[in-house]
């Protein structure tokens, strides 16, 4: 009787199990879907306290083109400090693939470690 008991159980577990496996995830869909739609960019920018730095976003590819005026004023952390400082401006941003125009941000930007 035990042995009946425990093959039905089984049964009931792997068909269980196997009906889920066979289900599509529509979740990992979308999220695959939004993830196509983000770029990585990098944008060189002085910070209120004076120093200059490379920081890095991931967003939307729609958001793109406004991030050099979207960013101004917020906080950020850097390497050289581990509280937040504000940026003061914008010099330039690109997508992290690309060079940036500017021979200062270049340079400052082979210096940052990623």
């Amino acid at each position: 009787m035990k042995t009946i008991i425990i093959v039905v159980a089984c049964f009931f577990t792997f068909t269980f199990f196997a009906s889920q496996a066979a289900i599509p995830n529509t979740t990992t869909d979308k999220n695959l879907a939004k993830a196509a739609n983000k770029v990585n960019a990098k944008c060189h920018v002085a910070l209120i306290n004076g120093h200059e730095a490379i920081v890095f976003y991931r967003l939307n590819v729609k958001k793109f083109s406004r991030l050099t005026d979207n960013i101004v004023g917020k906080k950020v952390l850097t390497q050289e400090s581990n509280k937040k400082i504000k940026i003061y401006r914008v010099y330039e941003c690109v997508l992290e693939t690309d060079n940036f125009t500017e021979q200062k941000s270049r340079l400052l930007d082979a210096k940052t470690l990623r």
